[in-house]
């Protein structure tokens, strides 16, 4: 085994709540090969809680728009100029960015300038949109390592080092206990029709989604009074944010639960969805979702012109078709929030298609182990490797995340 030196240093940034867990559950897999090392970066309660000193809380950067950036500009230039000073003084042997592109392809240039190699774990979604991005890509990372496998073609294509590691979500979702005791265990009746609300991790999509998803809630409650609610609340979420949006609607049977939205999904008949990771995690719990997400309109016009895919979900995507409902921008209002869930609980017969859909996701994700897998490719980038590596291998296809049997009685009639 290649020899380390003593004080062996890794700087990570990831910017969001799921970029938090994924990226904890890599440097847990990085420390079983090298026990010695230190961590530091930009992060949340997850990195935090492994051992990341963090120079910066995630939730202070996380922000998506082109004119919602402008808002964070002080906090995104300290974080810069801190990680700067880090990569000067520390020099860490590597740097890992989880997603958030961004705010990471500036960690990235003032990496190449320090002389420090990157590896880019979760890709940005430079296939979709902004395609032109990859050159930076390709000029300032040593290694993409990706969860898809058609990110791996996508990459390979263009010239870009590139290793499929597979979903980490497969490996990291944990076992549940049964529906029932989930719902007893928060409080809340198995009996009734249960519906999941995920209005995303970042304070902008908290404050673009949640008052139109809760009002949308309203009207599902009207036409179904025995409806009860979950809101699985994300750790970089503002917590006084929502509860004060929450508390506006004291009469919707509504239930926060601080993280566990695998297990709010789980637990849930249909879920609505911001578009982002949470679509993975409702396919692989099973969960039927209709999926939102809305912009300000100049971020909306500009990516309009931009994007390359069909589908904005990623579970869309995955699925090849549009397996759950999109309402985006102006589509994304309470009454049609209301009418898609509404329509589904009232057609059960698009149930097994859904079903299809879900299990054709779950397969295409890739079998456990994604984490081990890019902890290798962080070892072979700091060993000099990052032309080379697990290049084209791809991880099996197998996958043990319990799944939900569908049938006409899965919804309330």
């Amino acid at each position: 085994m290649p020899q380390y030196p003593p004080s062996l240093k890794i700087l990570v940034v990831a910017g969001e709540a799921s970029g938090d867990h994924h990226a904890a559950q890599l440097v847990a897999a990085i420390k079983e090969q090298l026990p010695r090392a230190e961590f530091l970066g930009v992060g949340g309660e997850a990195l935090a809680a492994q051992g990341v000193r963090l120079l910066c809380p995630a939730s202070r950067l996380a922000v998506v728009g082109l004119l919602e950036v402008a808002g964070r500009l002080p906090a995104v230039f300290k974080a810069l100029r801190d990680i700067g000073r880090a990569l000067k003084k520390e020099r860490p042997q590597l740097v890992i960015l989880v997603d958030f592109p961004d705010f990471n392809f500036w960690v990235a240039r003032l990496a190449k300038y320090y002389r420090v190699p990157v590896m880019y774990y979760i890709s940005p979604q430079v296939w979709a949109w902004r395609t032109y991005r990859v050159r930076t890509i390709a000029r300032l990372v040593d290694r993409m390592a990706v969860i898809f496998p058609f990110e791996a073609e996508f990459y390979r294509e263009r010239g870009v080092p590139v290793a499929y590691v597979g979903h980490p979500l497969v490996e990291t979702l944990p076992p549940l206990p049964p529906r029932q005791a989930l719902l007893e265990k928060w409080g809340l009746d198995p009996r009734r029709f249960t519906l999941a609300l995920l209005p995303g991790s970042r304070a902008s999509e908290i404050e673009r989604h949640l008052s139109t998803i809760l009002k949308g809630a309203a009207l599902i409650k009207e036409a179904i009074p025995e409806t009860q609610f979950i809101l699985p609340l994300a750790s970089t979420a503002p917590g006084d944010l929502v509860a004060e949006s929450v508390g506006q609607f004291g009469d919707l049977d509504l239930q926060i639960i601080p993280g566990q939205s695998y297990a709010a999904l789980a637990a849930a008949h249909l879920a609505v969805v911001a578009s982002g990771t949470a679509t993975v995690e409702a396919a692989l719990a099973g969960t039927p979702s209709i999926i939102v997400y809305r912009l300000s309109p100049f971020t909306f016009a500009v990516g309009r012109l931009l994007i390359r895919v069909e589908h904005v979900g990623m579970a869309n995507l995955l699925a090849g078709e549009r397996l759950f409902p999109e309402l985006l921008q102006h589509f994304f209002t309470p009454a049609g929030l209301a009418r898609e869930v509404l329509s589904l609980v009232r057609d059960q017969s698009r149930l097994p298609v859904l079903h299809q859909g879900l299990m054709r996701i779950i397969q295409r994700l890739g079998g456990p182990g994604a984490s081990r897998r890019a902890a290798r490719v962080a070892l072979e980038v700091m060993e000099g490797k990052g032309k080379a590596g697990l290049g084209d291998k791809a991880p099996g296809s197998s996958c043990p995340v319990p799944r939900r049997s569908y049938n006409r009685n899965t919804l309330p009639k």
